[in-house]
C-alpha cells in the first residue's frame, strides 16, 4: 500500500506565518480578506515538481466555511441569475454559493452521459489532476432554461491550465448563457491565463479567486515556488 501523509489544510484569520524562499510541507496562501489557508504540499509524478494541493472533499468544514464565505461575497458582487458548478470540486462550491447569494438552484455539470443527454451540449476536457484520462463536460439539456439568456457565474476549485474553465465557458454559451464571471477557491500559476486568451482575448479578465498558488520545483531544502508562476508574475492584463 502506498504510504501517503495524511491531508490536513488550515485557516488562520491572520497570520504570523512569515512569507519564505523555500517549503517543506506546507504553503501559506494569503486570501482576498486577509486571512491564510495553509495547504499542503504534495509532489507530482516524477518527483521534481509540487503543487500545493486544495481538496474541496477533504478539507474540514471549518475550513469548507470560510472558503464559502469569501467565494459567496465575490459571487454576490457578479449579481448572477445562475450558479453553474464544474465538476468534481467545483460542486462543493457551487450549491452552497447558489444558496448564499438566494438563488432557488444551481446547476452542475457532469461527465457522465446520461441516456437522455445531448452530445452537441458536452465539450471534450483533460484534467490536470488525471492527465490520462480524456473526458467530456455535459449539461444537462433539462438544466439548458436555468441559464439560457441568464448572467451566469461558472464555479470551479482551482483554476490552473484553464483547460476545464474555457470547456465550460464554450459549453454554456452554446446553451445561451452570458457568462459574467469564473470564480474559485484558487488560481494556480498563469497557464490558465493564455488558455483563455486563445479562446478569446478578454475572457481572463472574467476571472476572480480568492488566493493565488504557484507551482513548486524541487531544491536541495525542499520545494522553492517556480518564477513565473507566482502571484506576483500576473500579466499585465490583469494589473491595476
Amino acid at each position: 500500500m502506498t504510504q501517503v501523509k495524511p491531508y490536513h489544510a488550515r485557516w488562520f484569520s491572520r497570520s504570523s506565518i512569515e512569507k519564505a524562499t523555500i517549503y517543506s510541507e506546507s504553503y501559506p496562501v494569503p486570501l482576498r480578506d486577509g486571512s491564510v489557508l495553509q495547504l499542503p504540499l504534495r509532489a507530482l509524478p516524477g518527483g521534481e515538481m509540487a503543487i500545493a494541493l486544495l481538496m474541496s472533499n477533504q478539507t474540514s468544514f471549518a475550513v469548507e466555511h470560510e472558503i464559502i464565505r469569501l467565494l459567496t461575497d465575490l459571487v454576490h458582487d457578479l449579481a448572477p441569475e445562475a450558479i453553474v458548478g464544474v465538476p468534481t470540486m467545483g460542486l462543493a462550491y457551487a450549491r452552497p454559493v447558489a444558496q448564499n447569494i438566494g438563488l432557488d438552484d444551481y446547476v452542475a455539470l457532469g461527465h457522465s452521459c446520461k441516456f437522455w443527454y445531448d452530445e452537441e451540449l458536452s465539450e471534450p476536457l483533460v484534467s490536470s489532476t488525471s492527465p490520462l484520462h480524456n473526458k467530456r463536460l455535459y449539461l444537462d439539456p433539462a438544466l439548458i432554461e436555468r441559464v439560457q439568456g441568464q448572467r451566469v457565474v461558472i464555479v470551479d476549485d482551482v483554476i490552473n491550465t484553464g483547460q476545464t474553465a474555457g470547456a465550460a465557458i464554450r459549453l454554456l454559451r452554446k446553451a445561451g448563457a452570458d457568462i459574467v464571471g469564473v470564480v474559485a477557491p484558487l488560481t494556480e500559476g498563469w497557464a490558465w491565463y493564455k488558455a483563455l486568451s486563445e479562446i478569446e482575448p478578454d475572457l481572463p479578465a472574467l476571472v476572480q479567486a480568492i488566493g493565488h498558488i504557484p507551482m513548486f520545483r524541487l531544491v536541495e531544502q525542499g520545494w522553492s515556488p517556480i518564477e513565473g508562476t507566482c502571484a506576483n508574475d500576473r500579466p499585465s492584463f490583469l494589473n491595476g
